[in-house]
């Protein structure tokens, strides 16, 4: 039986005959991975660490028919401020449903792996993990071929200056000529330059932005709205994110 390693982050795991699971990996040389783990519900398990959400790991896998079978581990980051934190853990969910769901077993997306490691680095100890959040979908975005415009108007193409308008039907900005007379988000220019900002700049950095509340939320749901019209995908931590937020306000 061929077996193969590589670095990989856990995103999800779901019970699988009895002690056993299925987890699903990112990796940067084979994309998502889906993996059986036997007899991680026992106590004694040398596999049980690396199933741990949110886990960098060195890993081996035994290459089988449907699902490969995890043989071997050794955890690098167990990122533990995770899990926990209650926002952390939200954000860092989030990020990992919404990668297991819409990216493909044997299909690396180039640099994802790294900006997910880097990613979940930055959000244990970020001082705005919202920013951290964002500048990871912005990747994720990028990485499907999926990144809206956000330097000119998507209809004239003319220079954006200033204020902008969303238009999820046309997955881009349009200007103030073009803007249509309903469905049209406003995204100002603070927001807009904080977004191109957290475009250009690593996670780890993100601490230097700061942001007022009126363009947080133009900018929430500018996100929300171009990932719910791009991927089209329920995610049960995006629905845990608004409960929280509306229980607490600003997470």
């Amino acid at each position: 039986m061929a077996t193969y390693s590589t670095l990989g982050i856990t995103l999800l795991v779901r019970k699988y005959k009895g002690t056993g699971r299925v987890v699903s990996f990112y990796t940067p040389t084979r994309g998502k991975v889906e993996a059986v783990a036997q007899g991680i519900g026992r106590p004694a398990s040398k596999l049980a660490a690396a199933v741990e959400l949110f886990t960098l790991s060195k890993l081996m896998f035994a290459e089988g028919r449907d699902l490969d079978r995890l043989i071997q581990v050794e955890v690098i980051e167990a990122h533990y401020a995770l899990r926990q934190d209650m926002t952390r853990l939200a954000y860092a969910s989030y990020i990992a449903e919404l990668t297991a769901k819409t990216c493909e077993p044997d299909h690396p997306l180039p640099g994802l792996f790294e900006r997910l490691a880097a990613t979940y680095s930055a959000l244990c100890d970020a001082l705005d993990p919202e920013l951290v959040l964002w500048s990871y979908l912005m990747r994720l975005f990028q990485a499907h071929g999926l990144a809206p415009d956000l330097e000119v108007c998507c209809r004239c193409r003319a220079a954006l200056s200033g204020d902008g308008w969303y238009v999820p039907a046309d997955a881009g900005l349009v200007c103030g000529g073009c803007r249509p007379r309903e469905n049209a988000m406003l995204l100002s220019a603070e927001a807009r330059g904080t977004v191109q900002s957290i475009q250009r700049m690593p996670p780890d950095k993100l601490g230097r932005l700061s942001l007022g509340d009126e363009a947080r939320g133009q900018i929430r749901r500018f996100i929300d709205a171009h990932t719910d019209h791009q991927f089209g995908v329920e995610t049960k931590s995006r629905k845990f994110i608004r409960q929280l937020r509306g229980t607490n306000g600003r997470l």
